[in-house]
């Protein structure tokens, strides 16, 4: 990018390593990356194991 930057999330099925949503966005927030996490669980049965990135809640 000439000027500024993209951000790419990805939530992937680590055992069939299959890419299930992805989005692309200028800005990152936690607005987009609830959004897209949201997608994912509207359109794939929630797992069993959930791993994220971050503090603790």
């Amino acid at each position: 990018m000439a000027n500024g930057y993209m951000y790419l999330i990805a939530i992937i099925d680590l055992y069939s390593r299959y890419v299930l949503v992805w989005l692309v966005s200028n800005t990152m927030d936690a607005t987009w990356c609830s959004q897209v996490l949201r997608q994912a669980l509207e359109n794939y049965p929630a797992p069993e194991i959930f791993n994220r990135a971050g503090g603790p809640d």
